[in-house]
């Protein structure tokens, strides 16, 4: 682990193994942390046991690891729904007004990207629908249909 995550560091934290491709092989734990940094890798060895069959790991074989830091419900939007005017992030949502759905620009607070996903911290309403595809051709206010 990175030594600027020395303090997040603890026992029982869970860690995914995956493939190159980010498919889930195997969920473990924590079991062991080092109380020395290494000088060579600037890092603090950690280790988690890995319950598999043998037919899926090699003996020194090279595995990509994903360390879960916490976990905590949170609304996520796609990355291409988002537009940035000025450094700030946002998205458009469906609103119903009188007869007609138009779809109203919201200025968001994003957090962590989850795979093809962001987080979202702040600047949304439970049950806002998100318009997700065909960002780049509206505005402000355009009429839209909604497709179920």
């Amino acid at each position: 682990m990175p030594t600027e995550r020395s303090a997040n560091i603890r026992m029982g934290l869970p860690v995914q193994i995956v493939t190159n491709t980010g498919e889930l092989l195997e969920k473990t734990n924590i079991n062991f942390i080092s109380e020395q940094v290494d000088s060579g890798t600037q890092g603090i060895l950690v280790k988690a046991p890995i319950h598999a069959s043998l037919d899926k790991f090699r003996a020194l074989q090279l595995v990509k690891a994903r360390v879960i830091w916490s976990t905590a419900p949170a609304p996520t939007v796609p990355v291409l729904a988002i537009t940035r005017i000025g450094g700030q992030s946002f998205v458009y949502v469906a609103v119903t007004e009188g007869k007609d759905t138009l779809a109203r620009q919201r200025a968001v607070n994003l957090g962590e990207t989850i795979g093809n996903d962001y987080s979202v911290l702040g600047g949304l309403k439970p049950g806002e629908k998100v318009i997700i595809s065909g960002t780049q051709f509206l505005i402000d206010g355009a009429p839209i249909q909604p497709i179920s």
